[in-house]
């Protein structure tokens, strides 16, 4: 098998059975940065791909910073007006609704974190679970998110606040650039356990890109590459 067909069987492992991914989790955890990723990927393969920006409460690390780059690749970027892009506004995307029900449409959904997650009870009506898929992004580098506990508070107030279910973990460990490989070893243990408890799947794991031959995992690995600019790296 070549490295294009390796790939193309990966990323039908990632996508699985549901056209519509949610991606849920704590500040800091790292939705946005995969949900980029996400999008890229399933655009640069040729399927018709939207990413919905929902964070709606605080202006933290937002998929609307990263327009420009997911336009260039051909992903449509749904966001609240850009005269409130700035503003912690609970003011849903227009279209979104009608977005949701194009059949031949790949929608990744950014959701904030925190209560943010409160946005998703007002498109419930258009989330069938035939057709959506929850994903928990567990960064175990992070204070909320750093033992079982944690975890399993996240997800419990994450469908709580979203009246959604969680359908599986995305283990996301890391340290930015100075992640190692044993830092998503030890993270990817300690969400295994907490995964028992929970009885919900990892579905995929997450790796930099430049430690993505490295890493080897009986999950589906998503290559990270960093997209977003943030102000201190200008």
């Amino acid at each position: 098998m070549n490295h294009t067909e390796s790939f193309l069987q990966q990323l039908k492992q990632l996508i699985g059975t549901k056209r519509i991914k949610l991606f849920l989790g704590e500040y800091g955890s790292g939705k946005t940065e995969i949900a980029v990723n996400y999008a890229i990927k399933l655009k640069q393969h040729g399927l018709d791909t939207a990413i919905v920006d929902l964070d709606l409460v605080k202006p933290y690390f937002r998929t609307r910073e990263s327009r420009e780059v997911l336009e260039e690749f051909g992903v449509r970027v749904i966001a609240p007006d850009y005269r409130l892009s700035h503003a912690d506004l609970p003011v849903l995307p227009a279209n979104l609704d009608q977005l949701l029900l194009q059949q031949e449409m790949h929608v990744i959904i950014d959701v904030g974190g925190g209560e943010s997650a409160v946005a998703l009870g007002q498109l419930k009506r258009f989330l069938s679970e035939d057709v959506y898929q929850a994903l928990l992004v567990v960064n175990t580098k992070r204070p909320f998110t750093n033992n079982i506990d944690g975890i399993i508070n996240v997800k419990n107030k994450l469908e709580c606040v979203s009246r959604l279910k969680i359908d599986g973990i995305v283990a996301n460990t890391n340290l930015g650039e100075a992640t190692e490989i044993q830092d998503i070893v030890n993270g990817l243990s300690l969400i295994e356990e907490s995964a028992e408890k929970l009885k919900l799947p990892i579905l995929w794991v997450t790796t930099p890109d430049w430690l993505a031959e490295k890493v080897i995992s009986q999950y589906p690995l998503l290559s990270i590459k960093r997209y977003t600019r943030y102000p201190w790296m200008e």
